[in-house]
């Protein structure tokens, strides 16, 4: 593949739901564009592009993947991205490296979930937009009805750019709203072919959607919008700029439509991306200077600059590293600089994809998207510049991972592979997380949500081999009292030679909490020589830590040594340790004990409408709600404490009540003495367990 000028280079982001026919839309960019000799199918495995055993398994992309296409002398860099809301993390990357978003939406099901978020992340970007209404060849296929329902969701700025003739099995081709040409299917030999005259049974509504965008375009441009009213003819020219300038200004949203599976307004699309979505020359890159922090700007013709946006981990093909060159040139078997190490990093082979294919490519100029292997020390979000000019782009924002899973290695003896397989997976997934909980002992994985984690495991399996194991993660319960006891511990025991004695007396009592364990000793007359004191302190420690109520560490309380006695010959360290354990058992026991429990502040963001479902939701899990707040675009977010117990797979059920449209975050506030019947079935299984 040659090398292009920033000028004829596209980048787009193609987004969308799930199952609205994005893999298949590209696939019918590649067999367009001349890349592959057969339209692939997703439902027969012949699909260019998913091919992972994860995805061809489910009919379903789970990672971004980079379709090159080489179209009029132009080059578009096509970014395939995942539907379902578990994968997110590999959207947010796709969207970084792009200059725009095309959000492709199936025509019988209209705006869904995805799309609405998809709209935001792009919005929060500044990212210019545009639509592909695909599958109008389906039942209930309705593009009107689809374009209303945009406009209503994302305003008026939303508008056709072509209409489809035809509708559901009788769709057969695009008409043009600027050039009014007619492109048809010949169900002959399956190529388009292009009609001057429109007929006249699509006329009037041909014209009617060409009045939309007139007065779309002129809405935006004050030159245009004074011919328009004084009823001047606009020139198709004078059209097309003004909606160039609107969608770059991201005032002007265009809709396309057709029929990926048919190939049906494929071609068109293209066309449309390389006239109407920006071109990367005019981008300036913020950053900042990696030795005090200013800001600094790189535009195109600049000193060299890119930033990785995904990376893919694979034990036979090795790493490679996908990045967007901001500013500059790239050549292969060259050295650039990483501010984040401070290293110079050596860079091999370039090359661009094609799905799966490789191309190889001597060089890249600004505003290209291109990959290369074995760069052991970068990860996702780091930059690459001169050394002598360097600059540092911001890492890239991931979702937060919401559901928590205790993980662990199938087969015993398989930790350190597991865990290092997962530590690779992580450098290609940065939504996965993982955290050492020293109370529980356990290792927590965090992810986006079940499916996401489910496919984790698999690919561990398929790639390195190893099995992960996935449980519900034990809780960091805590124990405490709220009294004041005086107890005895005796340990006495005879055998043959030395035997063991040992004899404290301790006053325990409840401390404010927070304030910790304290130890304190009044010995009086030597009843307990001073020799055995650090004994009877350690075995307090020690004891406490292990729990006495239900296994979990004694928390805020006051342990003081008064009285005691000791034998000369049999008294040692190990008999005042055993002794004082004893007493602790025992005191902790008559003193009122209680289990505590951790608590949660927690922030969860939703639509409004879906609130009651929410609240309700966190009250059947004892959460305590402290207020409602609006964040604007129709969210709100509600504030409240809730008992870390009752998080598991929270994740799970506010997607369920919200449509996928739901987040929180959290933040640990404190720990809260439980409700007895809630302590007595932890303290229950705890005994169970212990037996």
């Amino acid at each position: 593949m040659k090398t292009y000028k920033s000028t004829n280079i596209r980048n787009v982001a193609v987004v969308g739901h799930g199952k609205t026919g994005k893999t298949s839309l590209l696939d019918a960019c590649l067999f367009d564009s001349g890349a592959v000799k057969r339209l692939g199918n997703v439902e027969d495995g012949s699909s260019a592009l998913d091919y992972e055993a994860e995805e061809a398994k489910r009919q379903m992309t789970i990672s971004a993947k980079l379709v090159a296409c080489e179209w009029s002398e132009f080059k578009l860099n096509l970014l395939e991205t995942p539907g379902y809301a578990d994968f997110v993390g590999d959207v947010k990357g796709a969207l970084t490296a792009a200059d725009s978003a095309l959000i492709v939406l199936s025509a019988p099901a209209g705006v869904e979930v995805e799309t609405e978020k998809l709209w935001n992340y792009a919005e929060g970007m500044e990212l210019p937009r545009a639509f592909f209404v695909n599958k109008m060849d389906r039942e209930h296929a309705n593009f009107t009805g689809v374009v209303e329902e945009l406009r209503a969701k994302f305003g008026s700025g939303v508008v056709p750019v072509q209409v489809p003739i035809g509708k559901e099995a009788a769709f057969q081709g695009v008409a043009d709203l600027l050039t009014l040409h007619m492109k048809i299917v010949s169900k002959d030999n399956e190529a388009d072919f292009v009609v001057k005259d429109l007929p006249e049974y699509i006329k009037g509504e041909v014209e009617e959607a060409r009045q939309q965008l007139i007065e779309a375009v002129a809405e935006f441009n004050d030159e245009l919008m004074e011919k328009y009213i004084e009823g001047a003819e606009l020139t198709e020219v004078e059209v097309a700029a003004a909606l160039i300038e609107g969608i770059q200004a991201c005032r002007i949203f265009p809709v396309f439509c057709g029929s990926a599976k048919q190939n049906i307004g494929v071609k068109n699309l293209m066309n449309g991306i390389v006239e109407y979505l920006p071109t990367p020359y005019f981008h300036v890159a913020i950053g900042t200077n990696p030795a005090d922090g200013e800001i600094r700007e790189r535009k195109t013709e600049d000193a060299f600059s890119a930033q990785v946006w995904k990376t893919v981990v694979d034990p036979f093909v090795g790493r490679q590293s996908f990045m967007r060159v901001f500013s500059g040139a790239m050549k292969g078997d060259a050295s650039y600089y990483n501010p984040r190490t401070g290293e110079a990093e050596r860079v091999g082979t370039l090359f661009t994809m094609q799905g799966k294919q490789q191309h190889n490519l001597n060089q890249v100029e600004a505003g290209d998207i291109v990959v290369t292997s074995k760069l052991q020390a970068v990860k996702t979000g780091d930059t690459l510049c001169d050394k002598n000019d360097p600059i540092q782009y911001e890492a890239i924002e991931y979702p937060e991972a919401m559901l928590e899973m205790a993980a662990s290695a199938a087969k015993k003896g398989d930790e350190d592979k597991v865990f290092s397989a997962i530590a690779k997976q992580q450098e290609e997934d940065p939504t996965i997380l993982v955290d050492k909980n020293s109370e529980t002992r356990q290792t927590l994985l965090r992810g986006i949500g079940e499916v996401h984690l489910e496919i984790l495991a698999e690919k561990l399996q398929r790639k390195f081999g190893v099995q992960l194991k996935l449980d519900k993660p034990r809780v960091a319960y805590r124990e405490t009292i709220r009294k004041t006891v005086k107890v005895q511990g005796k340990h006495k025991k005879q055998s043959g030679g030395h035997g063991q004695y040992g004899d404290v007396w301790l006053e325990i009592s409840p401390q404010p909490a927070g304030q910790g364990n304290e130890f304190t000793e009044t010995i009086f007359g030597g009843s307990v020589p001073r020799q055995y004191i650090p004994a009877v302190e350690k075995g307090t420690a020690e004891t406490l830590a292990q729990g006495i109520l239900a296994g979990y560490p004694v928390v805020d309380v006051k342990v003081n040594l008064y009285d005691g006695s000791y034998h000369a010959v049999d008294s040692s360290e190990a008999a005042f340790k055993t002794a004082t354990a004893l007493a602790l058992k025992k005191g902790v026991m008559e003193a009122s004990p209680v289990l505590l429990e951790p608590i949660d502040n927690i922030k969860v963001t939703a639509p409004e409408y879906y609130m009651g479902d929410v609240m309700g939701r966190l009250n059947s899990k004892r959460a305590h709600i402290m207020g409602v707040d609006s964040k604007g675009h129709d969210m709100s977010v509600i504030q409240a404490t809730i008992p870390v117990a009752e998080l598991y797979k929270f994740a799970t059920d506010l997607r369920s009540l919200t449509q996928g449209r739901g987040s929180y975050s959290l933040e640990f506030s404190h720990y809260e003495p439980m409700p007895e019947k809630a302590a007595e079935a932890i303290v229950a299984e705890a005994r169970a367990e212990k037996n």
